[in-house]
């Protein structure tokens, strides 16, 4: 009889352990995504949606825990609610947020300040010391993306999304005279950077930006500054909305790297991937050559 409650209390106990692994595993088998600029006003919709998705472990880096707090929604702002605190220009600090990520969606970006009339001869702009487009959107990328392939997996299995911008292909462009700064131009090292990392991308290069509510407007997809005008604009919750559709469906948004605008007239875009992502492919790599999509 003791034999048998025993024999009874250890095949217990190995349901439980049994039990127990099963559970992490669930969690431990959803995708793990890192948004760096999460408390600025892009990466913020980005941090938002996905996280309403509740398939994804979530992580945030930010710079500030009291702007996390007002913007994220977190209690103790702390890696136990996936808020990790650092510096992009401080690669140490990248380690813990980047550890067995599967995503990294970079939303950081330069902004300039600006006085009087930006694009009149009255404007005045300038950027932060230390806050320029060199250092946040060129050396910046650079650094996330070190600590991102060096942390755990290989960079093959691995995803970057990066929010960039249209006009580099109009070298001193207006954007790249603000302050001197020329965004577009560091921007477009970064994109650089990124193809060059051996890590499977999304490039996604935003007209103007709006903060309107997204879902309202037929999304213009295209190439090379094709569809790019000073007087089109495309709701920054529109891009939010579909750098997450990135991460549902990385099979039918990887290699791409495309200009997103929208359009004055036409029915709002809701499918995506057919929209947005098929578009985006070039002739020779298109829908028909690509292997059957995974559902994520």
């Amino acid at each position: 009889m003791i034999c048998f409650a025993l024999a009874a209390v250890a095949a217990m106990r190995s349901l439980a352990v049994a039990l127990l692994v099963l559970g992490s595993t669930a969690v431990e088998g959803k995708k793990t995504v890192v948004i760096s600029g999460a408390t600025g006003q892009s990466g913020n919709l980005f941090y938002n949606r996905l996280k309403a998705e509740n398939i994804f472990n979530v992580r945030a880096f930010v710079r500030n825990a009291t702007k996390a707090k007002d913007l994220l929604g977190c209690d103790a702002c702390d890696e136990a609610e996936g808020i990790f605190l650092g510096d992009i220009m401080d690669p140490q600090t990248l380690k813990a947020a980047m550890k067995d990520a599967d995503v990294l969606a970079i939303f950081t970006s330069s902004a300039p300040q600006c006085h009087g009339i930006p694009f009149g001869p009255l404007g005045n702009c300038s950027y932060h010391q230390g806050a320029e487009p060199k250092t946040i959107d060129f050396v910046g990328t650079k650094n996330q993306l070190s600590a991102f392939a060096s942390v755990g997996g290989s960079p093959k299995s691995k995803h970057v999304i990066y929010m960039s911008t249209q006009g580099t292909t109009k070298p001193d462009n207006f954007l790249d005279k603000l302050g001197n700064g020329q965004v577009s131009f560091y921007h477009l090292q970064a994109e650089a950077s990124i193809m060059s990392s051996g890590i499977p991308f999304t490039i996604a290069k935003a007209c103007g930006l709006g903060s309107s509510p997204g879902g309202k407007s037929k999304l213009s997809v295209g190439h090379d500054d094709a569809t790019f005008s000073y007087t089109h604009t495309v709701n920054r919750d529109d891009v939010a909305r579909v750098l997450v559709e990135a991460v549902r469906h990385p099979d039918a948004a990887t290699g791409l790297r495309f200009d997103i605008c929208s359009d004055w007239f036409g029915s709002p875009t809701t499918d995506i991937v057919k929209d947005v992502f098929d578009v985006a492919r070039y002739p020779w790599n298109s829908v028909g050559r690509m292997p059957d999509r995974l559902v994520v």
